[in-house]
């Protein structure tokens, strides 16, 4: 009977083994990167958190992405406070319509010691590096 319940334990510590640099994301945690001031397109839509991914949801053609926000912004799930070097933080709420300006990324282009377990987990939807955001109403 215990060989049978050490089993699973090592059925995962074998997957675990394959590549170490793939984690389950922390709870709250989110994709950051040094600030840049760029903003070559414009999304308008709202936050959402769904399966332990921030993600936004254009309200134009329904895509969701994973905003990759300024270093130094944080999220505690039930708001985001984005932080503009500079700047006072500014808060965004859940389902808060927002206006995000960026530029869309490819996860290959993002490294993956940093980045791995985000796609891991989110890689489902493209990143897309917020440059600044204002709300929408």
């Amino acid at each position: 009977m215990r060989k049978a319940g050490l089993l699973p334990i090592f059925v995962l510590a074998g997957c675990m083994a394959q590549d170490p640099s793939i984690r389950p994301l922390r709870p709250l945690e989110i994709p950051t990167a040094a600030y840049r001031d760029v903003a070559t397109t414009a999304l308008t839509g709202s936050l959402m958190y769904e399966g332990g991914c921030l993600l936004f949801r254009d309200d134009e053609t329904r895509v969701l992405t994973v905003p990759v926000w300024p270093a130094g912004s944080t999220f505690n799930g039930t708001a985001l406070l984005y932080h503009l070097p500079g700047k006072a933080d500014q808060w965004l709420a859940i389902g808060q319509e927002a206006v995000l300006y960026g530029e869309p990324l490819q996860w290959n282009t993002l490294p993956g010691v940093i980045y791995g377990p985000v796609q891991h987990q989110c890689g489902a939807y493209a990143p897309y590096y917020v440059g600044s955001v204002r709300p929408a109403d």
